[in-house]
């Protein structure tokens, strides 16, 4: 696959997952021409820390670019500039009500309403439960109009450990199933015969 996708993580918990698609991008990428672009905050990047002790200079390793949310002044907010993804993971659940109701007040929200507006593949890896009735709402609106929304609930069978860096990379593996890249990092259910 060959492209440009967008990676943002929004400050929710459940920074490893957005941590290993990063990482499994990034190997992708060097492979297929891909161009990995990582939208972060200052919260995000605290709750990595916290979450997995990853700190910013560790996020450089694996994409080609990185840049603030506040940067509304980025190609990347413009539909003029392509890019063919973009996946929010973790994506709190006010960032989905945000772009449900259409604010781009971040670069996040502006590149999903870009995102939005120009028919490019969006993805949500929503992480928070139970999720309220409006946000349910807003998710079910989101997903009428062509969203992905991928809750950050991976599968439990085939893994050796199911805790920990095992779930996130196992969603890693689905959210790239989505988008059309194989890979080996999602247990892939067999049945019983």
């Amino acid at each position: 696959m060959k492209g440009r996708i967008v990676v943002a993580l929004s400050a929710a918990s459940g920074s490893g997952y957005g941590l290993e698609l990063i990482k499994s991008l990034d190997g992708i990428g060097r492979r297929d021409e891909l161009r990995i672009d990582l939208i972060y905050n200052d919260n995000s990047l605290m709750i990595l820390e916290d979450e997995r002790g990853v700190q910013k200079e560790d996020l450089e390793t694996f994409v080609d670019s990185m840049v603030h949310n506040s940067k509304m002044d980025h190609e990347l907010a413009s539909g003029s500039n392509g890019f063919d993804t973009m996946i929010i993971c973790p994506c709190s659940t006010s960032t989905a009500a945000k772009i449900h109701s259409g604010i781009g007040d971040n670069l996040t929200t502006r590149c999903a309403s870009v995102a939005l507006k120009e028919r490019r593949k969006l993805i949500l890896v929503i992480r928070e439960t139970p999720l309220s009735t409006p946000i349910l709402r807003a998710l079910h609106e989101l997903s009428i109009w062509g969203v992905t929304i991928m809750p950050a609930s991976p599968p439990f069978y085939g893994l050796k450990d199911p805790t920990g860096i095992d779930l996130q990379r196992s969603m890693a593996g689905r959210i790239l199933d989505h988008i059309g890249i194989e890979n080996d990092l999602t247990p892939r259910y067999r049945g019983e015969g």
